[in-house]
């Protein structure tokens, strides 16, 4: 069940919730394309070209097309083909498809191209159900048929973990891996973050007129849309009135956002919906969820797990049937894992910097009852940090569950896990290159137990992977 209440709160936002993530992928001198959040921390050794590289880079120098062979798909969605021995970077490709590509990037250790004409389609290749697909860069995968997509993701996540984490394929063998997967490939998206602009000269309709839509693929132009087949049938149907709404207000000489936040509470037309900021003629206010028989409310500037039928497994997936005195959790936005620690510790501590996000934990945490749980409002780095006065970590707590946004564990973090040694550590991931570097440093003094895998975001190459970690004797 779920509910809206209208109120006026601050006007800082939570974690951003866009609906594409835009952290952005390079692919380095292995087969997967890494995140470039993954290795701001330290600049990679280069590795010397071999002279069949050098040979390649020299050929490659004065050829525009080329044919290429896709064997799979790598982190970020990408297809990987080969050439002379060169990994190129293909966009919109699926396994198994033979294109003639045009290039589009050259480095000394990859390419990149786009396809210009699929010669032979792959087995897994279908037609992208979306219209604005081609140009959108809101979705990666929906050219894949949907059975597919999670186990391609899976695939290009452990390698990662084995490659840039350098991860003990010991630990991954004996690792227990599941797959959770919702039926609901379309129509599953509970929040989204529309960009807002008068339609430029060469749009589809160039008379300046309100757009809304989506950041096209590699770039800051937009894509102006009416619809969305992957929110969820209360957003989307929002989404079809919008750039009218706005195009009204816009006449009216009222200020329009640049932005806007929506957010729902469910996968049924007539679920509430909210936009933040406020706008005349869109609902403000807050929304309520029901969740394991806690009651959870949040508004639209908040970050929220965005697949509505992944709620549920996901929360079980983390919290787990394990319990103990003690409990700390990092990065805790409203508190959607803390009300699921609070049923099996006796004592829960969350930490969340955001002021919006920290204020409706705490609400979460009251109206639910549960007095033995506290919300602490800062950043997670300055209060893991006792040299400067922050509470830190206690040694020997019975779990610490981390869900960091996409650029991970800043090291300082990552050296207090490591210095308090919690009994169980539980990571939620959003990014594997960041959990792969960070489970490189915390597999030192602990065995990795169980991954699982979530695709909340289907069509997409995103993937949610939940971590359990045990500290080694």
């Amino acid at each position: 069940m779920s509910a809206i209440r209208n109120s006026a709160g601050p006007s800082s936002k939570c974690r951003a919730n866009s609906m594409s993530s835009r952290a952005g992928t390079r692919p380095g001198n292995t087969d997967g394309a890494i995140p470039a959040a993954a290795t701001t921390e330290s600049t990679p050794r280069k590795r010397p070209l071999s002279a069949e590289r050098l040979e390649a880079l020299a050929a490659l120098a004065g050829i525009n097309r080329l044919e290429l062979t896709i064997e799979k798909i790598v982190l970020g969605g990408d297809g990987l083909a080969r050439w002379r021995g060169m990994p190129v970077f293909v966009p919109r490709a699926a396994p198994g498809d033979v294109v003639e590509a045009r290039i589009t990037e050259r480095r000394p250790s990859y390419a990149r191209a786009e396809i210009e004409e699929v010669k032979t389609a792959g087995p897994l290749r279908r037609e992208a159900p979306c219209p604005f697909y081609e140009r959108c860069g809101g979705c990666q995968l929906q050219h894949i048929e949907d059975a597919e997509q999670l186990g391609l993701k899976v695939a290009a996540a452990v390698e990662t973990l084995r490659r840039l984490g350098g991860i003990d394929p010991a630990q991954l063998a004996a690792c227990r891996f599941e797959e959770p997967v919702s039926e609901r490939t379309w129509g599953y998206r509970l929040r989204a973050q529309v960009h807002v602009a008068p339609r430029s000269e060469g749009d589809e309709r160039p008379d300046g007129s309100v757009g809304v839509g989506f950041r096209r693929r590699r770039s800051h132009d937009l894509v102006f849309v009416d619809r969305c087949p992957v929110l969820a049938p209360a957003l989307e149907n929002e989404l079809r009135g919008l750039s009218s709404l706005l195009g009204d207000r816009a006449a009216a000489s009222r200020t329009l956002p640049s932005r806007l936040s929506l957010a729902t509470t469910g996968l049924e037309r007539d679920d509430p919906v909210v936009a933040a900021p406020p706008v005349d003629g869109l609902p403000g206010g807050e929304l309520e969820i029901d969740l394991q028989g806690k009651r959870l409310s949040y508004d639209a500037r908040c970050f929220f797990q965005a697949h509505g039928g992944l709620l549920e497994s996901l929360l079980l997936s983390a919290v787990g049937t394990f319990d103990g005195e003690a409990a700390v959790e990092l990065y805790a936005g409203v508190g959607f894992f803390t009300v699921g620690l609070a049923d099996r510790y006796q004592s829960v501590t969350a930490v969340e910097a955001e002021s919006v996000a920290a204020r409706y934990a705490r609400n979460n945490l009251r109206r639910n009852g549960l007095r033995h749980c506290r919300v602490e409002r800062s950043a997670v780095e300055s209060w893991v940090d006792r040299r400067r006065g922050g509470p830190g970590l206690e040694p020997g707590l019975d779990r610490v569950l981390v869900d960091p946004p996409r650029a991970g564990l800043p090291r300082k973090v990552r050296s207090a896990l490591l210095s308090a040694a919690p009994r169980r550590l539980t990571y939620v991931s959003c990014d594997p290159a960041t959990l792969a570097r960070d489970l490189g440093d915390l597999t030192r003094d602990f065995d990795l137990e169980s991954i699982s895998f979530f695709d909340v975001f289907p069509q997409t190459a995103h993937i949610e992977t939940v971590a359990q970690l045990l500290r080694r004797p």
